[in-house]
Formats: structure tokens, C-alpha cells, sequence
């Protein structure tokens, strides 16, 4: 026991186990005024922490299960935020103030529960893709009939950045670093709530969409029809990898769009007659590695 003598009151502290101690406040005349149990180890902030951080662990290790790819922490604080703040409807809200509807990994995560459900690999692999979606597109969220997503080079990494898909030219473009980012870009001035724009603010992320993009661009190995490139690095050992195809890109581009402009099949065939020579490389090379 400890005493600690305030003005005609004293404090004792009474250490009953190691995990919490019984303090009690008592005037001079020993009558007891109030008693306090303290729990003494983690602060409760720290607690708190621990606890938030193993949800974050479980709803990210559950999204890589479900989907078999790997998402960044924004995903987790944003489900985070709307079930606390907005519990009954959380992918309402944004769509309601922004227009903005989250779709994909959120769309499983609210319905992953219920006993109507049951996904698929394909359902999970397909969800919310269009006509021209490639593989490392993963869709996030609709704005103004606009297709955002999530872009990974590959299905081992993290997303680089979020992209949108022009819905006519199929053209992909990165927009934002992060959901975070994207929120803002979309929000357009329209006021966030303060919570949000606390996590925002706390969330920003360490470079810029231009500095992600740079970046990016020097492991780009060869242009593609949707502006974004393609990121696929020759392995030293196995040598696979990308290999420039025998023709250049305006050649192979001039002759796809000669291709369609045509319904004569006997003139596709004479039009893509030189790309056979690209299809043999490929099979030869496929066939040597698999021998090796």
C-alpha cells in the first residue's frame, strides 16, 4: 500500500494483482469518498490500436482470400469509416453525396454474410468488369457512368494507383494514388464530413498521381491500345518475359483497324497474313521454355 498526501484528502493505492490497482480517495477522517480501479498495462488508446489493426488484418487477409490478390490499407479504413458512421447502408452514402457508388471488394464485403450469397472464383474475378477490362483492372467504383479501379501490374502486388476506363475508346488513364485520393478528386468541392476529411487528411499519400505515374513508366516494356503500357519484366533466370513482337505498333494498329473496316474474310486473311510470323515467334518461344 502507498499513500499520497492532497490538501486534507489522501490517496492509497492498494497493488492487488499485477494487472490493476485499487486506488482510493479518503479524507483525514479515513471515511471513504470514491474508489477507481485502474487497469494498468496498454494505455487505451494503444488498445484500441491493437484491436483496429487486427480487424484491418482480418477484412484485408479475407479480401485476398476471396479475390487471390493483395489491397492496400485504404480499403480497410474506408469500409471502416462508412460502417461506423453510415452502418445500415455504407455504400449509400457516397453514392448520395458525391455520386459515387463503390463497387467490387466493398460490394463482397456487404454481402459476404448473407445467406443468399455464394461466390464463386469466377464471380469474384469478374465482379463489375466491362468490355475491355484487362487483367490488371480491378473495378472500385462507378462515378457518372465512368468505371474507376484499382490497377496492379501484377496479381503478387499491391495496386499502383486508381485508373478510370473511358467507356467508349476503352482508354485507361491513372487519376488518383489511392480510394483517399479519389474521394477528394470526385468530392469536386462538395463538403465532406469532418471524420472523413480528418482520414483524408491523416491518409495522404506520401507521392503524387504524376510521381506514381513517372515511376511507373520507366518498368513499362511496351505500348497497348489502351495508353496505359504494360509492366513485364524479363525474369534472368527463367528469361521469360516480354519480347517485342516483329512488327512495330502503328504497323500492328493499322492493320487490326483494316481488319475491322472489312467483311470479307478472305481479305482479313491477307491483311493479317504478316501477323502469323508474330504467332509463330510466340508458340516457339512458348515451346522452348517448356522444354527447358
Amino acid at each position: 500500500v502507498s499513500t499520497q498526501s492532497t490538501g486534507s484528502f489522501k490517496l492509497y493505492t492498494l497493488s492487488t494483482t499485477k494487472q490493476s490497482n485499487l486506488r482510493c480517495h479518503c479524507s483525514s477522517n479515513r471515511s471513504l469518498l470514491h474508489v477507481e480501479l485502474w487497469i494498468m498495462g496498454e494505455p487505451k488508446t494503444k488498445r484500441r490500436k491493437i484491436s483496429e489493426d487486427k480487424e484491418q488484418n482480418c477484412i484485408l487477409e479475407d479480401l485476398e482470400k476471396a479475390f487471390e490478390v493483395k489491397f492496400n490499407d485504404d480499403v480497410f479504413h474506408i469500409w471502416q469509416w462508412l460502417t461506423s458512421h453510415h452502418a445500415s447502408q455504407p455504400l449509400s452514402f457516397l453514392k448520395k453525396l458525391i455520386d459515387l457508388q463503390l463497387c467490387g471488394p466493398f460490394q463482397y464485403l456487404l454481402d459476404k454474410d448473407k445467406s443468399d450469397k455464394r461466390w464463386s472464383v469466377l464471380d469474384l474475378h469478374m465482379m463489375d468488369r466491362e468490355w475491355q477490362c484487362p487483367p490488371e483492372f480491378q473495378p472500385i467504383a462507378r462515378h457518372n457512368n465512368t468505371l474507376y479501379a484499382l490497377w496492379r501490374d501484377t496479381p503478387c502486388s499491391k495496386p499502383v494507383f486508381v485508373v478510370r476506363k473511358e467507356s467508349d475508346s476503352g482508354v485507361i488513364t491513372p487519376v488518383a494514388t489511392d480510394l483517399f485520393h479519389l474521394i477528394r478528386l470526385l468530392s469536386d468541392g462538395t463538403a465532406l464530413p469532418s471524420t472523413l476529411e480528418q482520414l483524408i487528411n491523416r491518409s495522404a499519400a506520401a507521392e503524387t498521381i504524376k510521381q506514381a505515374e513517372t515511376k511507373r513508366r520507366k518498368s513499362v516494356v511496351a505500348k497497348t491500345f489502351n495508353k496505359i503500357g504494360i509492366v513485364v519484366p524479363v525474369d534472368k533466370k527463367t528469361e521469360l518475359g516480354y519480347r517485342p513482337l516483329t512488327m512495330t505498333y502503328s504497323e500492328l494498329d493499322s492493320m487490326l483497324r483494316r481488319t475491322c473496316k472489312t467483311d470479307d474474310e478472305e481479305e482479313k486473311d491477307r491483311i493479317l497474313a504478316p501477323f502469323d510470323e508474330c504467332i509463330n515467334y510466340i508458340q516457339v518461344s512458348a515451346n522452348f521454355h517448356q522444354v527447358k
